[in-house]
């Protein structure tokens, strides 16, 4: 299995696509895995990129065994994963958790083109509430069976971990977000429950030349399988490759 040695554990990934292909990232969402960007991956394959799929620290395969989750120690590891596979300013596609990952990226001057779906940029002030485990088996018990078939470690350390980073996060400086260099694409639905569709707005108006696709009555788990957030991904992505 592929795995590449971060910090303290390792990461699990998947990759598709030519190597000599121009790279593109995709981050997934809190509590998925890799896989879960399948959709994407479908989608830009036909571009001729090469595509990696990491499963992030603590996710899937990817151990945590230190525990303390960070957006920063998140974004360190994507910095190690690229060295050790050449990723050279990928393109990063990122998804909820995943596009605050690839915000940080960009923000360092480490990728080439920046599309962020359904991601905030202010912490979350319930993040420990909205992620905690009871909770989220007395909302959706289904759910909660499908993260113990995806995760080889306890998901409710994970969720517990990622709820409480999110809340103590302090967020993106407005000055961090103008200083972004790359072309960047924002999709976010405006009946999004977890993420305020302002969030967004504000996002795009900060990083210069920014565009901003509001997708109609989608929430947050569905832009993935909504065809035109998808159908502005693949415009945006074709446009930089």
């Amino acid at each position: 299995m592929p795995y590449v040695q971060v910090a303290g554990t390792r990461l699990y990934y998947t990759e598709t696509g030519p190597s000599t292909g121009r790279p593109l990232l995709l981050l997934h969402a809190a509590l998925q895995t890799g896989e879960s960007m399948a959709p994407l991956r479908a989608l830009l394959e036909p571009l001729g990129l090469r595509v990696v799929m990491p499963d992030q620290r603590g996710h899937g395969r990817s151990a945590n065994p230190g525990g303390g989750l960070t957006i920063a120690g998140l974004a360190d590891d994507m910095v190690t994963l690229m060295a050790e596979l050449g990723l050279e300013r990928p393109l990063v596609v990122g998804y909820s958790l995943g596009g605050i990952v690839a915000i940080e990226l960009a923000r360092r001057g480490l990728v080439s083109g920046l599309v962020v779906m359904a991601s905030r940029i202010h912490p979350a002030e319930a993040g420990s509430r909205a992620f905690d485990p009871e909770d989220i088996r007395k909302r959706s018990p289904v759910w909660a069976g499908q993260l113990q078939a995806k995760h080889e470690e306890p998901w409710e350390a994970l969720a517990t971990e990622i709820g409480a980073s999110l809340q103590r996060w302090p967020g993106f400086a407005a000055d961090d977000l103008g200083a972004i260099g790359c072309p960047v694409l924002v999709v976010q639905g405006d009946k999004d429950q977890m993420v305020p569709v302002e969030q967004a707005r504000e996002l795009a108006a900060a990083v210069p030349g920014a565009k901003l696709q509001v997708v109609p009555r989608a929430g947050h788990p569905e832009l993935l399988y909504r065809p035109d957030a998808m159908e502005a991904v693949k415009k945006f992505v074709a446009a930089q490759v």
